[in-house]
Protein backbone atom coordinates (compact mmCIF):
# COMPACT_ATOMS: atom_id res chain seq x y z
CA UNK A 1 0.00 0.00 0.00
CA UNK A 2 1.62 3.19 -1.08
CA UNK A 3 2.07 5.99 1.94
CA UNK A 4 0.32 9.23 2.45
CA UNK A 5 1.88 12.17 4.29
CA UNK A 6 -0.52 14.79 6.02
CA UNK A 7 0.81 17.54 4.50
CA UNK A 8 -0.15 16.38 1.05
CA UNK A 9 -3.78 17.71 1.81
CA UNK A 10 -2.91 20.84 4.26
CA UNK A 11 -4.98 23.27 3.58
CA UNK A 12 -4.84 27.03 4.48
CA UNK A 13 -7.40 29.55 4.79
CA UNK A 14 -6.34 33.34 3.30
CA UNK A 15 -9.39 35.72 5.08
CA UNK A 16 -9.77 39.15 3.93
CA UNK A 17 -12.07 41.85 5.11
CA UNK A 18 -13.20 43.90 2.03
CA UNK A 19 -15.38 46.64 2.90
CA UNK A 20 -15.40 46.43 6.59
CA UNK A 21 -13.50 48.27 9.32
CA UNK A 22 -10.15 45.91 8.96
CA UNK A 23 -10.38 46.41 4.72
CA UNK A 24 -6.54 45.73 3.91
CA UNK A 25 -6.35 43.09 6.54
CA UNK A 26 -4.92 39.94 5.25
CA UNK A 27 -4.89 36.23 7.62
CA UNK A 28 -3.70 32.69 6.69
CA UNK A 29 -4.76 30.09 8.85
CA UNK A 30 -4.63 27.14 9.37
CA UNK A 31 -7.07 24.55 8.27
CA UNK A 32 -5.38 21.27 9.35
CA UNK A 33 -5.09 20.94 13.26
CA UNK A 34 -5.26 17.52 15.47
CA UNK A 35 -8.62 16.85 16.48
CA UNK A 36 -8.20 17.88 19.88
CA UNK A 37 -7.09 21.31 19.70
CA UNK A 38 -10.16 22.16 17.14
CA UNK A 39 -12.40 21.02 20.36
CA UNK A 40 -10.32 22.71 22.97
CA UNK A 41 -10.34 25.74 21.12
CA UNK A 42 -13.71 25.44 20.47
CA UNK A 43 -14.99 24.31 24.25
CA UNK A 44 -12.85 26.93 25.88
CA UNK A 45 -14.34 29.57 23.38
CA UNK A 46 -18.13 28.94 24.38
CA UNK A 47 -17.03 29.00 28.09
CA UNK A 48 -18.29 31.56 30.89
CA UNK A 49 -14.76 31.99 32.02
CA UNK A 50 -12.40 34.92 31.25
CA UNK A 51 -9.18 32.56 31.75
CA UNK A 52 -11.26 30.14 29.46
CA UNK A 53 -11.21 32.78 26.82
CA UNK A 54 -8.02 33.89 26.76
CA UNK A 55 -6.72 30.56 26.52
CA UNK A 56 -8.82 29.91 23.37
CA UNK A 57 -7.60 33.08 21.63
CA UNK A 58 -3.45 31.88 23.30
CA UNK A 59 -4.41 28.62 21.36
CA UNK A 60 -5.84 29.99 18.38
CA UNK A 61 -2.94 32.58 17.88
CA UNK A 62 -0.09 30.16 18.38
CA UNK A 63 -1.42 26.88 16.35
CA UNK A 64 -3.97 28.61 13.68
CA UNK A 65 -2.87 32.09 13.10
CA UNK A 66 -0.25 31.79 10.62
CA UNK A 67 0.31 35.27 9.03
CA UNK A 68 -1.44 38.03 8.88
CA UNK A 69 -0.32 42.19 7.66
CA UNK A 70 -1.03 43.42 10.91
CA UNK A 71 0.88 46.67 12.10
CA UNK A 72 0.95 49.18 14.60
CA UNK A 73 0.22 52.72 14.21
CA UNK A 74 3.83 53.39 13.92
CA UNK A 75 4.17 50.80 10.85
CA UNK A 76 5.72 48.20 13.07
CA UNK A 77 4.97 44.77 12.05
CA UNK A 78 2.80 42.85 14.92
CA UNK A 79 3.97 39.42 14.80
CA UNK A 80 1.23 36.56 14.35
CA UNK A 81 1.61 34.82 17.66
CA UNK A 82 -0.57 35.11 20.73
CA UNK A 83 2.18 37.21 22.84
CA UNK A 84 1.72 40.38 20.53
CA UNK A 85 -1.52 39.20 19.02
CA UNK A 86 -3.40 39.38 22.77
CA UNK A 87 -1.46 42.58 24.05
CA UNK A 88 -2.31 44.84 20.67
CA UNK A 89 -5.31 43.31 18.02
CA UNK A 90 -8.63 44.27 18.65
CA UNK A 91 -10.84 41.45 20.92
CA UNK A 92 -13.77 41.84 17.97
CA UNK A 93 -11.30 41.23 15.45
CA UNK A 94 -9.95 37.80 17.22
CA UNK A 95 -13.63 36.53 18.08
CA UNK A 96 -14.54 37.24 14.28
CA UNK A 97 -11.15 35.26 12.95
CA UNK A 98 -12.22 32.73 15.40
CA UNK A 99 -15.56 32.04 14.74
CA UNK A 100 -14.73 32.17 11.00
CA UNK A 101 -11.88 29.44 11.36
CA UNK A 102 -14.26 27.15 13.53
CA UNK A 103 -17.06 26.96 10.94
CA UNK A 104 -13.93 27.00 8.44
CA UNK A 105 -12.55 23.55 9.78
CA UNK A 106 -15.51 22.06 10.68
CA UNK A 107 -16.91 21.71 6.91
CA UNK A 108 -16.09 18.81 5.14
CA UNK A 109 -14.37 19.21 1.82
CA UNK A 110 -16.38 19.41 -1.22
CA UNK A 111 -13.87 18.01 -3.09
CA UNK A 112 -12.10 14.73 -0.64
CA UNK A 113 -10.24 13.73 -3.83
CA UNK A 114 -9.00 16.80 -4.99
CA UNK A 115 -5.13 16.86 -3.87
CA UNK A 116 -4.00 20.09 -4.75
CA UNK A 117 -2.89 22.47 -1.90
CA UNK A 118 -4.33 25.44 -3.12
CA UNK A 119 -5.51 28.40 -0.79
CA UNK A 120 -9.10 28.77 -0.79
CA UNK A 121 -9.82 32.65 -0.91
CA UNK A 122 -12.72 32.91 1.34
CA UNK A 123 -15.40 35.16 1.31
CA UNK A 124 -15.15 38.69 2.81
CA UNK A 125 -16.37 38.80 6.57
CA UNK A 126 -18.34 41.96 5.77
CA UNK A 127 -21.39 39.94 4.93
CA UNK A 128 -20.57 37.63 7.83
CA UNK A 129 -19.93 39.52 11.23
CA UNK A 130 -20.66 42.68 12.43
CA UNK A 131 -17.95 44.83 12.10
CA UNK A 132 -19.22 47.81 11.40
Amino acid sequence: MKKFKLSQAKKIANITFEGTDYDGLEVKCSLDLPMKVVLDIQRLSVSEEDKDKLEANKIWCDKVLLSWNLVDDKGDVIPANAESALMVAPSRLLAVLITKWAELVTEPSANLSNTQNDMPTLETLANQSTLN
